[in-house]
């Protein structure tokens, strides 16, 4: 582990003095235990897109007077993604936010809208914000007709399917919906929907971390095969297979895409809270 710039600040009471130190480690397996807590701590499961940008983070231990009380994820931008302290450490929690981005290790942060310390202290300190995503989690039994979609067969994707899905990879300019294609075939997370030798619509279900059943689902549809109430169809039968295997299914959207908006509400999906970006500086 290598040790990297330390602050001695003001103690909050008695006029004590501490030291917060922040030590970079390599993998994150080096904080998974304290991962697991704060994870199984949230009132929800947070979303894939969100795992999938912590996977790719640089992973801080932080000490205070060389006690290991939590960490920080933080990207090559310097965006924060996110903050854990041990209850007994989260007195200090302001005093190490500001150490944060006093010395330059954050200049943003994605927080999830029911991470209440994360929140609280991104609004203690914010000097802008806005809303990126929308946070989807299933609360009701909602029926929808699925007439017309008879004839659709469901079966999991194979390597024979990677070029049919390459072609409708790429969801909006610049951002591919799968995110390891041959790698998602392979672990069994993708489902193919079709007809003969027609390809509808693909979706996805994936685990989103291994100490909490939750799983994300989505899907993707061609361009010529949208607005015909497919979108909605996958997210139900998707969901039917999470139920049936007694998995919990979540979902999330950017903030701007309505027409997946509305594709989950109308499958049942509610949306509660948000992704919400804030910028320090």
């Amino acid at each position: 582990m290598i040790v990297i710039p330390t602050a001695l600040l003001e103690g909050l009471m008695k006029g004590n003095k501490y030291m917060i130190e922040l030590i970079y480690v390599k993998s994150i397996d080096e904080i998974q235990d304290q991962r697991d807590n704060y994870l199984k701590g949230l009132p929800y499961s947070q979303g894939l897109n969100t795992e999938e940008n912590v996977w790719m983070c640089h992973y801080y231990i932080i000490q205070i007077n060389s006690s290991r009380v939590g960490y920080v994820c933080v990207d090559s931008q310097k965006t924060l993604w996110e903050f854990y302290l041990v209850n007994n450490a989260q007195i200090y929690s302001q005093e190490v936010f500001k150490f944060l981005i006093a010395m330059n290790y954050i200049v943003a942060s994605e927080s999830k809208s029911y991470d209440n310390l994360l929140m609280s202290l991104c609004f203690d300190y914010h000097k802008k914000v806005s809303c990126n995503a929308y946070l989807f989690r299933d609360d009701t039994d909602k029926k929808y007709s699925t007439s017309g979609f008879e004839n659709i067969k469901i079966r999991l994707a194979t390597k024979a399917d990677l070029k049919d899905l390459e072609e409708i990879n790429r969801f909006e300019e610049n951002v591919d919906f799968f995110f390891d294609l041959e790698k998602e075939i392979q672990r069994e997370e993708i489902y193919i929907f079709h007809s003969d030798d027609e390809l509808f619509g693909a979706g996805t279900c994936k685990r989103i971390c291994q100490c909490l059943n939750y799983y994300d689902i989505g899907m993707i549809v061609p361009e010529e095969h949208r607005r015909k109430g497919l979108g909605t169809y996958i997210i139900l039968k998707l969901k039917e297979f999470c139920y049936n295997d007694n998995k919990i299914p979540v979902c999330d959207c950017y903030y701007y895409n309505y027409p997946s908006k509305k594709t989950l509400e109308k499958a049942g999906f509610i949306s509660k809270h948000r992704m919400v970006r804030f910028e320090f500086k």
